[in-house]
């Protein structure tokens, strides 16, 4: 089995909306590991899912430009910890990611004109009320690690929070940088293990 069918069996589902890259405050993370795993002998990597920027890779679903940025966050983090991305095609370890999204609706419901009179037993005064809903996007980024070796999953961080579409690029570019570096603090840097949750 290649490491690409195991990003299709690990990925959550992908919807096709323009993402992830400004989340209002508040990024919350989850991360989650393979104790079996040797992480002391990770070196390079490679991507297992080429970026669409890259000579023909398949498509996310994102926008590109997010789809770049993203990836070039996850590149810097990674040489941060000491790993180099492999230009042979082969590479200890293999990494993905996908942004999917979700809408919650919140329901508010306003009275007015309403009142109580005549005590315990009394009655109600007339009004009237207003309901509105209010959709809310939410992001989630998701970044899979594999083993080239056994092609098993071997590390998964999240990062999860509210979508802003109106959100400036500048905004979307630190949002972006904000998430990744979240994401990806807890896996070890070169020649460590990565710490027990």
């Amino acid at each position: 089995m290649t490491i690409q069918h195991r990003v299709r069996r690990y990925a959550a589902p992908l919807l096709l909306t323009p993402l992830l890259g400004a989340c209002a405050a508040g990024i919350t993370y989850n991360h989650d590991f393979d104790p079996a795993a040797n992480f002391t002998q990770l070196r390079t990597y490679i991507w297992a899912q080429a970026p669409q920027a890259a000579a023909g890779g398949e498509a996310r679903g994102v926008n590109p430009l997010i789809e770049r940025r993203v990836v070039a966050a996850i590149d810097s983090q990674l040489a941060a910890k000491g790993y180099q991305l492999s230009n042979s095609g082969e590479g200890d370890f293999a990494i993905n990611f996908e942004i999917t999204t979700s809408q919650q609706t919140d329901y508010n419901t306003y009275y007015t004109g309403m009142g109580y009179y005549g005590g315990w037993y009394g009655g109600m005064g007339m009004g009237s009320s207003t309901t509105s809903a209010t959709v809310t996007t939410n992001g989630t980024l998701i970044v899979d690690i594999f083993d080239t070796r056994t092609r098993n999953l071997i590390w998964r961080g999240t990062a999860k929070g509210t979508v802003e579409p109106e959100a400036s690029m500048e905004q979307r570019e630190m949002r972006i940088r904000e998430a990744v570096a979240g994401t990806l603090q807890p896996f070890p840097a070169r020649n460590a293990a990565p710490a027990a949750h």
